[in-house]
């Protein structure tokens, strides 16, 4: 049900202000070190990967995905096999393989929006969200000249410290761009990790989705639903437990 980013090929035409890119590119303030140095994890498995004798499972002691290349858990650091790896093909490998097919991009109450026609269960990977890897400096600065902004923070808390990655599809991304903000979202952003230590933004359902419904996420991510945490943007969801005003980013201040 993946396609190898052949389908991406597709969207370009939709709108022209966008430079289209399926996965990251190093733009201004990303550190060239960690995109280009490959995660620990490296396997010499022959066979399919299982935990726990895949080493890219690392202690985690079992599987990232079942065996229908659904999301098992995310509560912890998510490493796929990489290029380093022995394993050519195995069930941990799904973000790495490019979006799902029957994606489409379709004109909406809020602009375009991100749709399926095909439908899709809980737990399986949707598309990343791909676009230009800066750092805090420069999305701020950007954030300032352009308000009307595709700048997306994701802060990964481990023990003692802190990562922060930023995406930015303004001018470069990938068809994740397209996905709108609900207060009642079907999917979630899961950092994953695959042939480098800065962790793809990867799109997984949070629920079973139905053929011709909108793909959407929560743009404060699930820990941060508060009514404190809201910016002066009307929010156009239209779910029963809209907010009424999109969530502020607060990874930017």
């Amino acid at each position: 049900m993946y396609s190898n980013n052949q389908n991406e090929d597709n969207y370009d035409h939709i709108d022209n202000s966008l430079v289209y890119s399926s996965t990251n590119i190093p733009g201004p303030g990303c550190n060239m070190n960690d995109l280009n140095s490959c995660p620990n994890q490296m396997c010499n498995c022959t066979d399919l990967c299982q935990a726990p004798s895949c080493e890219c499972f690392g202690t985690a002691g079992h599987n990232n995905y079942d065996n229908f290349g659904k999301l098992i858990s995310v509560n912890r650091l998510i490493y796929e096999c990489n290029d380093l790896c022995k394993c050519t093909s195995c069930h941990n490998r799904i973000v790495q393989l490019g979006p799902r097919i029957g994606l489409r991009i379709s004109h909406c109450s809020k602009g375009y929006g991100l749709y399926t026609d095909i439908a899709i269960e809980k737990g399986q990977f949707v598309c990343e969200y791909a676009g230009e890897i800066i750092d805090l400096t420069e999305a701020q600065r950007r954030s300032n000249a352009d308000n009307e902004n595709y700048i997306f923070v994701i802060n990964e808390h481990f023990s003692g410290y802190i990562t922060t990655t930023v995406i930015d599809a303004t001018v470069i991304g990938n068809i994740g761009r397209y996905i709108n903000h609900s207060c009642e979202p079907n999917c979630m952003i899961v950092p994953v990790r695959v042939d480098s230590l800065i962790p793809r933004l990867a799109i997984f359902a949070m629920k079973d989705i139905q053929s011709n419904e909108e793909i959407t996420y929560h743009y404060g991510g699930e820990g941060s639903r508060s009514q404190d945490n809201l910016s002066d943007v009307k929010c156009l969801c239209e779910s029963f437990s809209c907010n009424r005003f999109l969530p502020r980013k607060t990874g930017l201040f």
